[in-house]
Formats: C-alpha cells, sequence, structure tokens
C-alpha cells in the first residue's frame, strides 16, 4: 500500500474533527450500506465536518459535507493534496495513473492527455458511442426486469476499447472484457477495503493474490496493445486516445510518455471511466422509470428534436445519486477545516453525495426534479459529480456523451418503468451503485 497509508497519523480525537463512536468496523458496514444515509445522519450531527473511522483509514477520514468545505478540499492545494489521498486505489489502477498523480507531475500528466479528451474531438466519436448503443440496445429490451448497471458495464467498456484503445477485432475485445469484468467484480474489489495483512500476494487462493493475478491480466492486455499500436504504420493516422498519446509530446526529457507511464494512464481510463460512466447510466434510467412524468415528458422534448430537458435530466441524475463517492486529499500540514483541527497527512474528503442532498442549497433535495437545471448554473461547489479544481475528472465529457446517447437512444425505443421499489445507494469501492442493479422494465413505443 501507498505511503500515504504508513505516514497517515493515529486517531486522536483532540487532533480531528468529531466522529461517531461506534467501532472502526460498524462505521465501515453502515457507509458500504448506505453511505449517503449514513453520510446524512453524521451531517446533521456534527455538521458539515466531521470524521469517519472505516478501514482502511487507520486515523480518522476527515469529511466535507458543505459547499465552502467542499470548494477548499478541491480547490486549496497548498493545504490539501492529491495524488497520495488517492493511494487507496493505486493497486488497481497504477502509482502513474492520472488518479494517483500527486503534484507537480499531476499538471503535466493532465496536458498531456487533455488533447484526446478535447470537445471537438469528443463529438467526433458520438457517431461510434452511438452504433455501439445500438448494437447492445436488444439485450436490454428484454420485456421483463433488466438490472441496467450489468448491461451498461458491458457497453461503456465497449466504448472504452473503440475510442481509448480503438479495438476492433472481437477476439481481443472479448479478452479484455473478460479480464476487465473478473477484476472489477465486487468480491475482488472489496480487497481494497480489508485490513495491510489480509491486501498481500499470499498465494492465488488468498484475496491479495486472486486481486493480484487478476490485475496483472488486465495490464498484460494493455501492454500488449501498446506495443501493437507502436508498431502500427498507420498510428498517425488514427483516432483513439493510444495513437494520440503515442504521438503526444510532453513537457519532459524525451517528450513523449514511456510504457510504463502509459501503461498505468490507461489502466486508469479504464477501470475509472467505464465503471463511474456505466453506474450513471444505470442511476439515470432507473430514476426515470420510477418518475413517470419526467420520464414522459423527457420523451415528448427528445421526439420534438431538443435535448435540453435531456441534459437537465442527467444533471439531476448526477445530483441525486453521483457515480463517484468522494474526491480524496490529503493534509500537505497541520491546518483546520470549518473551526475543526485536521493534522498533517491525514486523509480528506469531499464529500458531495452529501453536499448535493443540502436541503439549504437544493429545496426538496431527495425530489427528482431536472427542471432546477434549466434556468441559471447552481452556485459553486454546489453540485461536483465529478470533482472540482485542477484533478476535476478529465473523462467528463464522454461519459456525459455516453449517458445522453444511451438515454435518447433508449426513449426511442421504450419507456422505463418500475421493476421493484427504488433502490438505495451502496458503496462498492468508491462508486455509489444501486443496490440491485437499477432494475427496469422497458415497454415497448415501437421495434428497436
Amino acid at each position: 500500500m501507498s505511503d500515504a497509508f504508513t505516514r497517515e497519523p493515529p486517531w486522536d480525537p483532540r487532533r480531528f474533527p468529531p466522529a461517531a463512536r461506534a467501532p472502526r468496523a460498524v462505521q465501515t458496514v453502515r457507509l458500504l450500506l448506505d453511505p449517503q444515509g449514513y453520510g446524512r445522519a453524521l451531517r446533521r450531527r456534527f455538521g458539515p465536518v466531521f470524521s469517519l473511522r472505516t478501514y482502511p483509514y487507520r486515523g480518522g477520514l476527515v469529511c466535507a459535507a458543505g459547499a465552502a468545505a467542499n470548494r477548499e478540499v478541491l480547490t486549496d492545494h497548498e493545504r490539501f493534496t492529491g495524488g497520495d489521498a488517492a493511494a487507496l486505489l493505486a493497486p488497481a489502477v497504477g502509482a502513474g495513473s492520472l488518479i494517483c498523480t500527486p503534484p507537480p507531475a499531476h499538471l503535466r500528466h493532465r496536458r498531456l492527455l487533455l488533447p484526446p479528451f478535447h470537445g471537438a474531438r469528443i463529438a467526433g466519436w458520438a457517431e461510434r458511442v452511438r452504433e455501439l448503443v445500438h448494437a447492445r440496445l436488444p439485450a436490454l429490451l428484454t420485456g421483463g426486469g433488466v438490472p441496467v448497471r450489468p448491461w451498461a458495464q458491458r457497453l461503456t467498456l465497449d466504448v472504452v476499447l473503440r475510442v481509448v484503445f480503438g479495438l476492433e477485432d472481437p477476439v481481443r475485445a472479448a479478452a479484455f472484457r473478460r479480464a476487465v469484468d473478473a477484476f472489477v467484480a465486487s468480491d475482488n474489489v472489496a480487497v481494497l477495503f480489508l485490513p495491510a495483512p489480509l491486501r498481500r500476494d499470499l498465494g492465488p487462493l488468498s484475496p491479495g493474490g486472486r486481486f493480484h493475478r487478476l490485475r496483472a491480466s488486465v495490464r498484460e492486455l494493455i501492454g500488449a496493445e501498446i506495443a501493437a499500436r507502436r508498431a502500427a504504420p498507420d498510428r498517425d493516422e488514427r483516432d483513439d486516445v493510444l495513437s494520440l498519446l503515442l504521438g503526444a509530446r510532453g513537457e519532459g526529457p524525451g517528450g513523449g510518455p514511456d510504457d510504463a507511464h502509459l501503461l498505468d494512464e490507461l489502466t486508469g481510463l479504464v477501470l475509472a471511466g467505464y465503471e463511474t460512466t456505466a453506474t450513471t447510466i444505470a442511476w439515470t434510467l432507473h430514476l426515470l422509470a420510477h418518475h413517470p412524468a419526467v420520464r414522459d415528458a423527457l420523451a415528448d422534448d427528445l421526439d420534438a428534436g431538443s435535448d435540453r430537458l435531456l441534459k437537465a435530466v442527467v444533471r439531476e441524475s448526477e445530483r441525486l445519486r453521483p457515480a463517484v463517492h468522494n474526491a480524496m486529499r490529503t493534509a500537505a500540514h497541520d491546518t483546520e477545516l470549518g473551526g475543526h483541527p485536521v493534522p498533517r497527512h491525514a486523509f480528506v474528503a469531499a464529500l458531495f453525495p452529501l453536499t448535493h442532498l443540502d436541503p439549504d442549497l437544493w429545496p426538496e433535495p431527495d425530489a427528482f426534479r431536472p427542471e432546477r437545471h434549466l434556468g441559471a448554473d447552481p452556485a459553486p461547489y454546489t453540485l461536483t459529480p465529478f470533482g472540482g479544481g485542477l484533478r476535476r475528472c478529465i473523462g467528463m465529457a464522454l461519459a456525459r456523451l455516453e449517458t445522453e446517447t444511451v438515454v435518447r437512444e433508449v426513449l426511442a425505443a421504450a419507456l422505463p418503468e418500475p421493476a421493484g421499489p427504488q433502490e438505495r445507494a451502496r458503496l462498492m469501492s468508491v462508486t455509489l451503485v444501486p443496490a440491485r442493479g437499477g432494475r427496469v422494465r422497458l415497454r415497448p413505443r415501437r421495434p428497436a
């Protein structure tokens, strides 16, 4: 595990914001099973800044659950630094991934990755994304209740393989799907939350051993794609992210990224990008199924050729059920947040899923009301589903393109209806997923 965990200060109630007295194991279970409900209870009790005592942190996880505190954590890079704070994810995505890169290297890496995710480039991928949605749509339109998230995971991985790797060979794509599906399975990523001894590779049958072997399978496939693309004669004519990165020129010696850097960056793009986008798609269709008036108004608006309400629906889904649980930082020195002490090297989390439900910022916060987003933009740092500041998610535009395309194409063919009660969120790694996969039943409007 990263040095960030070895530097983390032990729990001392005099040096941290207030925390519940429940044992660490109890707090961990409550957070995993009901992250928003448990977080809101702590916010009501302690205010917008409090501590969580959960695994794998040995001290207290300092939580910012208000707009002002969120802004400080996300923008004050002198006090709250990124990179090391993502130590929990480093074993999965690689220490060289943009997610885990500390300053000042983070800014250099971000500049390297930005051109492939420029708005004009994203727009050029729109038809490719639409084709992939159409290819996957029949599997969703079964007529019975179906969990959307597994379907969306297959789709968003297809998008990653096509857009990031330019991969069209069905045999190689199938190998990627098998490896990635096994690696991100809930029983495997749960290893990240286990005590240190259980995270170690103690053989293929141990949780840590299985995690490391599944991770190696994914990285071997990515490494093979890097090698094949470096040797491809048409590399300069391709528009996938991998080809563009191989042609990039950075600021350091040698210019472009080496294979080790590329391997970590691409692993992060695959694992972080496809999971969170699939979760957003699942939440959006699930919420539409349980709010038929919004669903019907959106279908009518889309039929009229408008996407204004579509964008508002996606924003409201991101507010009510953001895919990511927090944006993590570490305290660069002893400081304070919201009037409470924060010790040096403590982990600090901007819990925007709680800020998104603050009734002082969002009237009737539990209501699904897309019309909130049809007027002026919300106040800064009251809506941050992709994080904020210099470390905001680099794939935001692609994620929204995928979500909007799926919703548009699904509603052209069918109307989502409930297939059971509305689902609560549970926490899987750092993702807020629907407890039962976001089940819906799709009633056909016309042949897909």
